[in-house]
C-alpha cells in the first residue's frame, strides 16, 4: 500500500510539473498569438448574422450551479425581449443536457491549433448571432488558467473584426489577477465592450486596464425558479415548522481554501448549522452543487446525519432552477456560495454570506445586503452568524417580499 502511495505522488509531481510548464508556455505563447492575430483581423470580411441573435458562452463546460444560473439566467432576459439565444459551452454539451439545459452547443470546434485562438472561418459556420457575449464569471483574472483567457479574448478579437457587437461580461475581478491575464486582456479589441458584475471589479479592471467598464448585477438572478414536486415537498415541511426556517449552504471548495481540509470546514458548518437550531430555526442544509468533486452532497449529508430528523433535514436539488425554488422557502439563507445568495436576494429572500473570494460583497450590495457579508478567513462565531441571520429575518419581515427592481429589466449587455 505505501508502495501505491509513493507512486500516486511521484506521479502528481510529474503531472503538476507538466502543468507549470504547460502554463510558463502559455503564458508566454498566448499574448504574442493574440496580438498576432489582431493584425491579421483587419483583412477580415464581415459576417452574414442574424438580428435580435445573441450567442452566449458559458465560462466553463458544465460545473455548479452558478454556472447553470448564468446560462439559464442569459438566455430567459433573451427570450424576455424578444431575442433568440444560441447558447455555447466549452467542452461537451451532454452535462448541460442531463440536466435539463437544452439548446447548448460545444465551442470547442472553433478552437485553433495551440488550443489559444479562435479559428475566423469556422466561428462564421458556428453561429450567425448578430452579438456574441462571454461571461467572464471569476476565471478572467487567471484563477483557472491562460489558455481560457486567450481563447475569449481571441474570439471577441474575432467577432468584433466580424462586424458583430462583442462583450465580455458578468465578470468579477480579484485585486491581485495573474501577469499572464492582463498581458492577454490588454490585447482585447477596443471595440470589445466590457461589463464587470460589481463595482469593486469594476474599479480594479479599469485600473488594471485602463478602459471603460460597464456594471450591472449577476446575470443568475435573471433565471425563474422551477417548481417541481421536490420543491413543493420541501414546502410542505418548511409550512410544518412552527418557526422559521433558514437554509444553509455549504461550500466544499472551502477544504482546500488555505488548506483548511474537509474536517475543518464540516465542524464550522456544523457548528453555524446547530447554532440556528438552538436559536429557534428549523434548517435546511442544501447542496448547490451536486457534482461529486468538490462533495457538496456528501458534506451535506454528514452536516445532518444522526440529526437529521422534525426541524433539521439536506435537500439535495436536480438543478440551479430547482435549487433556486427552494431557496424561496426560507426565511432566511446562510451561505458559502454566492450563486445560492444571488438566487435567494434576487426573490427578496434575505441571505447572509460566508465570502472567501472577495465577490460575495459587491454582488449583495445590488440588494443593500452586504451588511450581512463575513468573511470566512476571519472565522466568524456562530453567535455572529445567528445575529445576522436573525437581524436579515426580522428586517425582511418588515416588509413585504418583494423582487428588486433591476430584475425586472433584462440586462443592457445581453440586447
Amino acid at each position: 500500500m505505501t508502495t501505491g502511495l509513493e507512486t500516486t505522488r511521484e506521479n502528481r509531481k510529474r503531472e503538476n510539473s507538466l502543468g507549470n510548464f504547460n502554463r510558463l508556455l502559455a503564458g508566454h505563447a498566448a499574448p504574442t498569438l493574440v496580438t498576432a492575430q489582431r493584425r491579421l483581423l483587419g483583412l477580415e470580411k464581415p459576417a452574414k448574422t442574424v438580428s435580435g441573435r445573441t450567442a452566449v458562452l458559458s465560462p466553463a463546460s458544465y460545473g455548479s450551479f452558478g454556472d447553470e444560473g448564468m446560462i439559464q439566467g442569459s438566455r430567459d432576459s433573451i427570450l424576455a425581449a424578444s431575442g433568440t439565444p444560441h447558447l455555447l459551452t466549452p467542452g461537451s454539451n451532454e452535462p448541460w443536457a442531463d440536466m435539463g439545459v437544452a439548446g447548448m452547443e460545444s465551442f470547442d470546434g472553433v478552437i485553433g491549433f495551440g488550443r489559444m485562438h479562435v479559428d475566423a472561418r469556422k466561428l462564421k459556420r458556428l453561429t450567425d448571432a448578430q452579438r456574441i457575449v462571454v461571461l467572464g464569471a471569476d476565471s478572467i483574472d487567471g484563477a483557472y488558467g491562460i489558455r481560457s483567457i486567450t481563447q475569449r479574448v481571441s474570439l471577441l478579437n474575432v467577432a468584433a473584426a466580424q462586424g458583430r457587437h462583442a462583450e465580455l461580461a458578468n465578470f468579477s475581478f480579484r485585486r491581485n489577477a495573474s501577469d499572464d491575464a492582463l498581458a492577454a486582456l490588454r490585447r482585447l479589441d477596443p471595440r470589445v465592450r466590457l461589463t464587470a458584475r460589481d463595482t469593486n471589479s469594476q474599479a480594479r479592471v479599469v485600473e488594471a486596464l485602463q478602459r471603460k467598464v460597464n456594471v450591472f448585477p449577476d446575470v443568475a438572478a435573471y433565471m425563474k425558479p422551477a417548481s417541481t414536486p421536490a420543491v413543493e415537498q420541501l414546502r410542505a415541511w418548511v409550512t410544518a415548522q412552527d418557526g422559521l426556517t433558514a437554509i444553509v449552504v455549504p461550500n466544499a471548495h472551502l477544504a482546500a481554501f488555505n488548506g483548511a481540509g474537509i474536517q475543518e470546514v464540516t465542524s464550522r458548518f456544523k457548528t453555524y448549522t446547530f447554532a440556528l437550531l438552538e436559536a429557534g430555526f428549523s434548517v435546511v442544509v442544501l447542496a448547490h452543487d451536486v457534482r461529486q468533486d468538490p462533495g457538496d452532497v456528501a458534506l451535506s449529508e454528514t452536516m445532518v446525519r444522526g440529526r437529521s430528523g422534525e426541524r433539521l433535514i439536506s435537500a439535495v436539488p436536480r438543478n440551479a432552477q430547482e435549487a433556486k425554488g427552494m431557496l424561496a422557502l426560507a426565511a432566511v439563507v446562510v451561505t458559502a456560495r454566492m450563486h445560492a445568495g444571488v438566487a435567494a436576494l434576487s426573490q427578496g429572500v434575505p441571505c447572509v454570506g460566508l465570502d472567501y473570494v472577495d465577490k460575495f460583497s459587491g454582488q449583495f450590495q445590488w440588494y443593500d445586503a452586504d451588511r450581512y457579508v463575513l468573511s470566512w478567513e476571519s472565522h466568524p462565531s456562530a453567535q455572529r452568524v445567528v445575529e445576522l441571520a436573525r437581524q436579515a429575518a426580522g428586517d425582511s419581515g418588515n416588509t413585504a417580499r418583494s423582487t428588486p427592481a433591476f430584475v425586472n429589466r433584462p440586462p443592457s449587455w445581453l440586447l
